[in-house]
């Protein structure tokens, strides 16, 4: 299982280590309050760059850790898109989570991935799938908000410039 195991957590160390160096050098106000022009003009809801790392660690945490039934659920997700948080606290929450990531999953045998995902921790259509697919999930989800983020970071460097 140590192969299985190290592909996931290697799978996430990369797509977090890309998100944060993303979101390297963005000021901590910008990082908190700046969007896209489009969302400043109504016609798009889009989120900060806070909201969308705080969002991303916990989908990922909530798919890694807690829908795995390793520990409770304290997830607040409406709370994840009202971000106040720096670069540095993101960094901080993703090398516990990695942390606790890497304890888990070495301990995790076979049995473990192929287990169902625990009824009461299922969430949408993720009734019927096993612990395995959703660890897969979470690198699923943490790659598209890696490619919102790389595309935020585009948005906001083009319209510096042109301030």
């Amino acid at each position: 299982m140590a192969l299985i195991a190290d592909a996931i957590e290697g799978s996430l160390r990369t797509l977090t280590d890309g998100m944060l160096d993303a979101l390297d050098g963005i000021p901590d106000d910008v990082f908190t309050t700046w969007k896209p022009a489009a969302a400043r003009e109504g016609s798009h809801e889009m989120n900060t760059f806070a909201a969308l790392a705080t969002h991303a660690l916990g989908a990922a945490e909530n798919w890694t850790l807690i829908i795995t039934g390793a520990r409770p659920a304290t997830r607040d997700r409406a709370a994840e898109f009202r971000a106040r948080t720096t670069l540095a606290e993101i960094r901080a929450r993703r090398d516990a989570w990695l942390t606790e990531l890497h304890t888990q999953l070495a301990g995790m045998t076979e049995a473990d991935f192929a287990a169902s995902i625990p009824a009461a921790l299922a969430q949408g259509n993720a009734s019927d799938w096993t612990i395995l697919r959703g660890m897969v999930h979470a690198v699923d989800h943490t790659a598209l908000h890696l490619g919102h983020i790389q595309i935020q970071r585009q948005l906001w460097e083009y319209e510096r410039d042109e301030s």
